[in-house]
């Protein structure tokens, strides 16, 4: 996956625009994306989440996932009380920005 790295399946992927195209009832808001230049290989829940977002703000859904699920997970704050969640708050980097990062 483009996004978190995990190995995609044979089936079930999903080709991604990065900057998205916003289908509505068949139309695009923004063909100029739909572009075989913005299509990057993503797994259905990377691809799922980001929906319409742009990368800096699928980056920050990401981010406030921890503290959504404290606020809004028993199971969550139960699992982080007994130490079986440990959370940090490193930036989110994409699996093609730590690709880019090495070959540099």
């Amino acid at each position: 996956c483009w996004y978190c790295g995990c190995k995609l399946p044979e089936k079930g992927w999903h080709a991604d625009h990065m900057d998205a195209i916003y289908r509505f009832g068949g139309k695009s808001e923004k063909p100029q994306n739909d572009v075989i230049e913005n299509i990057v290989p993503a797994c259905a829940p990377c691809n799922l989440f980001k929906s319409v977002f742009g990368i800096e703000e699928f980056r920050r859904e990401i981010e406030c996932q921890t503290e959504r699920a404290r606020k809004t997970s028993v199971n969550f704050r139960t699992a982080e009380r007994f130490g079986l969640i440990k959370t940090n708050s490193k930036p989110v980097l994409f699996w093609f920005e730590n690709q880019i990062a090495t070959n540099q």
